[in-house]
């Protein structure tokens, strides 16, 4: 155990710091204060017992200075009399001066040279999950940003953190859920900035690989090169019969050739070790508090040299405060990080260099589409990361069936990534077993998400917890000791899963909204109860909830019932209004009208696209709303006669008037791409019609005199020849109710067709049902469900 003494200087500043207080030396507040100091969650009294180590005869031969004590009691009493220790403590000389004539440059240069072939062996390489060979860290590695603020250890609130995070916006961010305000710092700043520093951070969220490209950049010289790399994993190190890091890092130097402790010791006195400790979440329970108390000793007795531990965030109950250690936080890939790791990846797993760039460049690009949101939103650790391009390479797409993907990463983060790695994890609750820990966090996806809570209060998650633990067979019924096991658990998935994590304290939320709506979606296809597949789909036109119907969709073994409630569910949204009947009812009929080798609901998704008020077509180049596949197929080669009535068309389109003009000119525009057959009497009607106005390029305020008196009427004279020669252009006339309510079926319309297409198991004669009477009034799809004897 270290022991500690007071210098004569650091004497003098103890008696008067005592004599500010003016209690006397006897006076057993000096230990109740101490022992707090030490354990903070215990109760102390005057009347005794204290903390480990104080009593009143160690505080006197504190206060006289003559004889040493334990050093976590001396700490003790300099906090109590708010002096800084290292500023009391008396420093001896080492215990192994510097042999005559040993230049401590070149012993470290030799080390470094005897140490250089392990170190590249043991730690330039590192092993990714489901990939046999593995890759050298610079090779994938990017540069670590870091957090010097714990997002959880933050104060903060609930509207605070919903702020910008609105599921139900047309411009939703999904990765605002971890948003971070604060300044990211590259991390070898930090580590510069720091000499000694504890690097916090998720699970697989790239700790270890950042300590081995420190430990590689030291060895080569293009890091701290007048110091030593020493890699502890703190897992390898729990393993040892006797704890003894000084011993540990003998032996490490001995097996490269490096003979005698005291070198070792001569090193570590003079501060040339960068010690880094790897894992102390993967150290087991049982043996934690004694690799911690050797930490504590080593760091006091070596403090000239640099350390840096890494922990998962969620595990650190060990802050070393007394041994000054700041603390930081890893920080989640941005946009720019996520593309280098995958360029990295994808050369590193491709068969050559320009073909690895190009699939980098291709999953780069399909990740940044609206679509692929959701697992966007994962890629932003390197676990989950590499797990995406891992499922990418295999197609050069992301899976149509995104529900695949997700139970995948979930089970990478509650089983596989510990599995691979060795890790035993302490059982925190008995029969909460892997499969149990999935249905335990459904249950709490599925409750908050169908309120809206995206973030709650530790309180609430915990009870909802308890609720879960309390239905397993043989539970307990004391609510105190479900509230304890729930506290537990809670800790646990944040610590060794980080599944769910504070955001700030006491404020909790799913590590990512992914996740929360995949497990939604699991518990609502697993629940027995009839009832529950309708309730989902309850919430069609709720833009939150669009992920859990896809993803709901993909996990069924038979789609077929849930897609006919989602068609029954949208087809219902305007089959009571007869106006808005009878625009699907010319929708119908013009798409019939077309003689064109397209699928029909292809054709009807096109002209129902037109109506002004869905804001889909109001651009001078049509084309960019319209279906790709379908533009391909419009794409036709014009006559000269097509493309001047067109470029007509579209010249009135963008008068600088406007006010009326534009809808009907572009909707002719569309029909004309679609249907590139134009009536001479239609090219002559359109260019009498332009005559009538003054020219646009004269004096506007002439022009704009001319349309307030008369623009209305040639607006009228427009829309009526588009009418006439191409039955479009019509004025609906909707209310704001309605214009809203086709909005919703538009968009309803379109969800249904991307859960057709999601790779859910659907079978023929269902898909051909719901695509032939897609977007048709209720009358047509009531003749066509009669002819299969189906009831509406």
């Amino acid at each position: 155990m270290t022991t500690l003494k007071a210098s004569e200087e650091g004497l003098v500043k103890i008696r008067q710091a005592r004599r500010e207080r003016g209690s006397t030396i006897e006076d057993p507040k000096w230990l109740v204060e101490a022992s707090q100091t030490l354990e903070p969650d215990r109760t102390w009294t005057e009347a005794g017992p204290y903390a480990d180590g104080l009593s009143l005869p160690t505080w006197r031969r504190f206060l006289r200075g003559q004889e040493p004590i334990k050093a976590n009691a001396f700490k003790a009493f300099c906090t109590v009399l708010q002096l800084n220790w290292e500023e009391i403590v008396d420093r001896p000389p080492p215990e192994n001066p510097q042999p005559r004539n040993l230049d401590i440059d070149s012993l470290v240069q030799e080390i470094r040279q005897k140490c250089h072939t392990k170190i590249q062996q043991l730690y330039s390489k590192m092993q990714l999950l489901d990939i046999a060979q593995p890759v050298d860290v610079s090779n994938l590695y990017v540069e670590v940003n870091i957090l010097e603020e714990i997002t959880s250890w933050q104060p903060g609130e609930i509207r605070d953190l919903l702020r910008d995070f609105n599921p139900d916006a047309d411009n939703f961010n999904r990765l605002g859920l971890g948003k971070v305000c604060q300044k990211r710092v590259p991390g070898l700043d930090a580590v510069k900035s720091h000499s000694k520093l504890m690097v916090l951070g998720k699970p697989g969220s790239g700790k270890t690989t950042f300590l081995k490209h420190i430990a590689i950049q030291c060895d080569r010289a293009k890091f701290e090169a007048n110091k030593i790399p020493i890699f502890i994993p703190l897992k390898t190190f729990a393993e040892i019969p006797n704890l003894d890091l000084l011993e540990y890092i003998s032996d490490e130097f001995a097996s490269c050739g490096v003979e005698g402790r005291s070198q070792t010791e001569f090193i570590l006195s003079q501060g040339r070790g960068l010690i880094l400790l790897d894992g102390l979440d993967e150290v087991p329970e049982s043996d934690s508090d004694a690799v911690v108390r050797q930490i504590r000793q080593f760091v006091q007795k070596y403090y000239n040299n640099q350390f840096i531990i890494t922990c998962r965030i969620a595990a650190a109950k060990y802050r070393f405060h007394d041994e000054a250690f700041t603390c930081v936080e890893v920080a989640d890939f941005t946009c720019d990080q996520t593309a280098a790791f995958a360029s990295n990846w994808f050369v590193a797993f491709s068969q050559n260099m320009e073909a690895g760039k190009a699939l980098a460049s291709q999953f780069v690009e399909k990740l940044k589409l609206q679509k692929n949101q959701p697992i966007r939103e994962l890629a932003v650790t390197p676990i989950l990361l590499n797990l995406t391009c891992l499922v990418f390479q295999a197609k050069a797409d992301f899976p149509s069936n995104r529900a695949k993907l997700y139970e995948e990463g979930m089970e990478i983060m509650l089983r596989k990534w510990d599995e691979t790695r060795g890790i035993q994890r302490d059982e925190v609750y008995r029969d909460l077993n892997f499969s149990r820990k999935q249905h335990l966090l459904a249950f709490v996806a599925a409750i908050t998400f169908e309120h809206g809570d995206y973030f709650f209060e530790k309180n609430t998650v915990q009870q909802l917890i308890a609720d879960y633990l309390a239905n397993l067979p043989d539970a307990t019924t004391d609510r105190v000791q479900l509230e304890m096991d729930s506290e537990v658990v809670l800790k646990a998935i944040e610590a060794q899963h980080g599944l769910l994590v504070e955001r700030a304290r006491g404020i909790y939320s799913f590590s990512h909204l992914t996740f929360q709506e995949y497990l939604t979606a699991t518990e609502i296809v697993h629940n027995s109860a009839p009832q529950a597949l309708g309730k989902l789909v309850s919430h069609l036109t709720e833009k939150r909830w669009r992920e859990v119907l896809l993803l709901a969709v993909g996990m069924l073994q038979k789609a077929d019932d849930l897609l006919l409630l989602i068609k029954q569910q949208v087809d219902g949204l305007i089959a009571k209004d007869e106006q808005l009947q009878q625009f699907l009812l010319w929708v119908n009929q013009k798409s019939l009208s077309v003689d064109f080798p397209y699928k029909p609901a292809a054709v009807r998704f096109f002209y129902f696209s037109l109506l002004p008020c869905l804001k889909l077509a109001l651009n001078r180049h049509p084309e960019r709303f319209l279906d790709p596949a379908l533009y391909l197929a419009v794409k036709h080669t014009f006559d000269p006669a097509v493309e001047f009535t067109l470029d007509l068309v579209l010249d009135l389109a963008i008068l600088p008037v406007l006010d009326g003009a534009i809808d009907p000119a572009l909707s002719l525009a569309h029909d004309i791409l679609l249907v590139p057959l134009v009536e001479p009497e239609l090219m002559q009607a359109l260019q009498k019609l332009k005559k009538q106005l003054p020219h646009p390029d004269g004096d506007k305020e002439i022009f704009r005199e001319w349309w307030q008196a008369n623009g209305q009427v040639w607006t009228r004279e427009l829309r009526q020849i588009i009418i006439s020669y191409r039955n479009i252009g019509h004025d609906w006339q909707f209310s704001k109710q309605q214009k809203s309510l086709l909005r919703k079926y538009y968009d309803a319309n379109k969800l249904l067709v991307y859960c057709l297409n999601s790779g859910c198991n659907v079978s023929p004669a269902v898909r051909q049902e719901i695509e032939e009477t897609l977007l048709l009034p209720i009358a047509n799809i009531q003749k066509t469900r009669d002819k299969c004897d189906r009831p509406l």
